[in-house]
């Protein structure tokens, strides 16, 4: 009986231990899955009856195009030096679910979106950027209300609630708001 009990408690520490290995080893982490939003507060096109205001009134004296998006927390820098448009919020701001860091993010993620003008190598034309700050300051921005539209440099911008959607030429597009994003790729 007692060879039979030795037996099993050796047999049994053994199993154990072939399940152990060195932490991380051998391992590949599981990538966590992006939230998705409702395409409901998602803007597709401009209202039919958009008004298009003048960029010049939105210009900075170092020639970006700066809007406020509504009555909302988020803003947008248009950039014909850079060839992007950025939109953004504060983290605190944001309502919806929060996106997955990726690993070489050591910053704030899922906040800050880039459209592209042209494409660049080894960048999307519409992303989520990995930022330490906001790009511009738009505390002094004028607003684009909802149902304005704006366009210059290359890129259209229209405001429908606290939304704003940026498309480029070639019909890439980023949405950003307090509680909904999107891009086309």
């Amino acid at each position: 009986m007692g060879k039979f009990l030795l037996g099993t408690s050796l047999l049994a520490v053994s199993l154990v231990l072939s399940g152990c290995t060195a932490e991380g080893e051998g391992l590949e982490p599981t990538p966590e899955p992006t939230p998705t939003i409702d395409q409901e507060l998602v803007p597709t096109a401009p209202p039919a009856e958009v008004v298009d205001v003048d960029p010049g009134a939105f210009l900075t004296s170092y020639g970006d195009v700066i809007f406020k998006v509504g009555d909302g927390p988020t803003w947008c820098t248009m950039s014909e030096f850079d060839d992007f448009v950025i939109c953004e919020h504060k983290e605190f701001d944001a309502k919806y679910e929060l996106l997955p860091v990726p690993a070489d993010c050591e910053y704030t993620y899922g906040f800050q979106l880039r459209l592209r003008g042209k494409p660049v190598e080894g960048s999307k034309m519409a992303e989520f950027t990995c930022a330490n700050a906001n790009w511009s300051d738009a505390s002094s921005s004028p607003v684009l209300a909802s149902g304005e539209r704006i366009t210059t440099f290359g890129f259209n911008c229209f405001v429908e609630g606290q939304v704003a959607r940026c498309e480029n030429s070639t019909g890439d597009f980023i949405v950003l708001g307090p509680e909904a994003w999107a891009t086309s790729e």
